[in-house]
């Protein structure tokens, strides 16, 4: 389903996914990919969100991309080992220079990011990652990059 909305800041973002578990959208006015997930997920709930960030992130060309965790959960361990792998997959084809992530305060949440990150950049192209607690922050360090 893709829907058109204009936020009270003026800025045209296009929802390429949503539904009860994730929204993806282009925020084309600062050529950024962001990626909210809405509730806990399901592996397969979670697989499917992820598959398509990468489809979109490479068909688009984007460098910027910012991935809301906070209501995610934590993934588990066969998870990671997936996501550490399609993300070296996806992100050595693609033009990712800057990744915001927006998690929660919760530590193990925060840890696993924090390892998978280290794990992928070991294996692609370098990009910067940083860490927030608002979707604000992060999309403010996106803009100035």
């Amino acid at each position: 389903m893709m829907l058109t909305s204009t936020p009270s800041e003026n800025l045209q973002q296009v929802y390429l996914l949503s539904n009860d578990f994730v929204e993806i959208i282009h925020d084309a006015l600062h050529a950024t990919l962001l990626v909210r997930w809405l509730r806990p997920v399901q592996s397969h709930e979670y697989r499917l969100g992820i598959e398509e960030t990468g489809r979109v992130l490479l068909k688009l060309g984007l460098e910027k991309l910012l991935v809301n965790n906070q209501r995610m959960g934590v993934l588990t361990m066969d998870d990671q080992g997936w996501l550490a792998a399609i993300s070296i997959r996806m992100i050595s084809q693609s033009n990712l220079k800057q990744l915001a992530i927006i998690s929660s305060t919760d530590f193990f949440q925060q840890h696993t990011n924090e390892k998978l990150d280290s794990r992928v950049k070991e294996q692609t192209p370098f990009f910067d990652t940083q860490y927030f607690l608002m979707e604000r922050e992060g999309m403010e360090w996106l803009k100035g990059c």
